[in-house]
């Protein structure tokens, strides 16, 4: 038996120069490759119910490129899923509230937060695919809508196979207004939306626009709840390029750390201890 031997390259690919000792060693860790301890492969997340999903087609059908891959997507996704443990309310809310819940859950107390040597960035783990967060019965119904024979899917693929490319702008591909966080904060955000959810009458406060807002309610206190995790002493964060690595846990207090009173919502707090599959 033979065995083929790699060539050496002609030509050299032009290497960067005069880089920092910080930068050069982050550079020369990255190109380590498969014998980095580290890297930022997805991970995924349920509910734990025998009808969740995590991979969401619709925000992918203006890449023609995963067309072939979407159904392998939904169910590797789903095999790899790990499980959260539930707030007792869950089913009760809204699908919003749910799903900033369940996203805020993750990204709080199940994803590991790991602080490279050099690094200036607070984490870099931040592939995830998280649970749809729908009922049964409204997966079923999703699921009708997209996989039918008119289905969004089909509708797509045909679209496509008609020469017109992709379906619509790249999502995602957007610019917030980072200016008001940066002058108002995020405190003055969490002021307004709560000012919104309270100026509505009651019917409709617990209502679908109650719930639209209770979800939005949840987003400014998530970086409050990491910015605590992020105060807590390097050691518990540091990464160990060796391999090992501590999780810090963001308990309740974090937030209160970061200069936020305690959440007035409280289903979006954390509930018992090892939420996490």
């Amino acid at each position: 038996m033979t065995t083929a031997t790699l060539e050496k390259p002609r030509y050299a690919i032009k290497t960067p120069a005069n880089l920092s000792p910080r930068i050069q060693w982050l550079r020369d860790y990255y190109f380590r490759g498969v014998e980095r301890a580290w890297n930022n492969e997805f991970t995924a997340w349920t509910t734990g119910t025998p009808w969740d999903y995590q991979y969401n087609e619709l925000s992918f059908y203006i890449v023609p490129e995963t067309y072939t891959f979407l159904q392998t997507f939904r169910s590797s996704f789903s095999q790899v899923a790990r499980p959260v443990t539930l707030h007792p309310d869950f089913w009760t809310w809204s699908l919003p509230e749910r799903r900033a819940w369940f996203n805020k859950e993750v990204m709080v107390h199940c994803l590991p937060k790991e602080i490279l040597p050099g690094d200036l960035l607070a984490g870099a783990r931040f592939n995830v695919e998280t649970s749809a967060c729908l009922t049964r019965q409204e997966t079923q119904e999703r699921d009708r809508l997209v996989y039918g024979p008119k289905g969004s899917r089909a509708a797509t693929i045909e679209f496509h196979s008609h020469g017109y490319g992709n379906a619509g702008a790249t999502s995602g591909h957007l610019i917030p207004d980072y200016g008001r966080v940066i002058r108002e904060g995020w405190k003055a955000i969490y002021a307004e939306l709560e000012a919104a959810l309270a100026a509505l009458p009651e019917a409709e406060q617990i209502g679908q626009k109650g719930g639209q807002l209770r979800a939005m309610l949840s987003s400014p206190t998530l970086l409050a709840f990491l910015l605590g995790v992020g105060q807590r002493r390097e050691c518990d964060l540091q990464f160990s390029v060796n391999g090992g690595r501590t999780r810090g846990a963001a308990q309740g207090r974090a937030g209160r750390q970061a200069g936020w009173p305690a959440p007035r919502h409280a289903h979006f707090g954390h509930v018992g201890p090892g939420p996490c599959g």
